[in-house]
């Protein structure tokens, strides 16, 4: 009985705790980014979506699909936006603007680019933020998110919960 309930524990606990994505993130300058003051957030112009497919049941169990290649579509979430409060909750004045548009009087750019798929709900699959210097578009950092070894069991990920944790991590605050 008591192997049967630790049996039933080490799967809740596999399930319900090995279920998150993993998030990578690198410093490639010497600027700490502590000390920008104003970013200037580039807004997509498209995100990208893969399409949902059907796996195959075996007797082995379930066999996911291979992912098609992912197609861009109109801009989905608010990521942008996420990105600009968790910024200024740092302290960091942001706008939100298109490229072509870097206005001068900004310390570091923001460029981000985000990956989808359903799954219930559309789900972020990826995430990439970027911190850019606005003279000579140096990368000073870059934070990445993905599902991908999880990508059949996860927490419903969405900018909501995965930005601030990534905005953390390129600043260190």
């Amino acid at each position: 009985m008591k192997k049967k309930i630790l049996g039933i524990l080490v799967l809740f606990a596999t399930i319900f705790f090995s279920c998150k994505g993993t998030i990578n993130t690198v410093r490639y300058s010497e600027n700490s980014p502590k000390k920008f003051k104003r970013a200037f957030i580039i807004s997509l112009e498209n995100s990208e979506y893969i399409k949902f497919k059907f796996g195959n049941f075996t007797y082995a169990g379930y066999l996911p699909s291979k992912d098609d290649k992912a197609k861009k579509v109109e801009v989905i979430g608010n990521t942008d936006t996420i990105i600009k409060r968790e910024l200024e909750k740092r302290g960091i004045l942001a706008v939100i603007g298109k490229k072509g548009d870097e206005p001068e009087n900004f310390d570091l750019i923001v460029k981000y680019k985000d990956k989808w798929r359903w799954d219930f709900k559309k789900i972020l699959d990826e995430l990439e933020i970027s911190f850019i210097s606005p003279k000579g578009n140096k990368v000073i950092a870059k934070s990445h998110f993905s599902i991908y070894k999880n990508k059949e069991l996860h927490n419903f990920p969405t900018p909501e919960k995965e930005v601030p944790k990534m905005i953390k991590e390129l600043i260190g605050k």
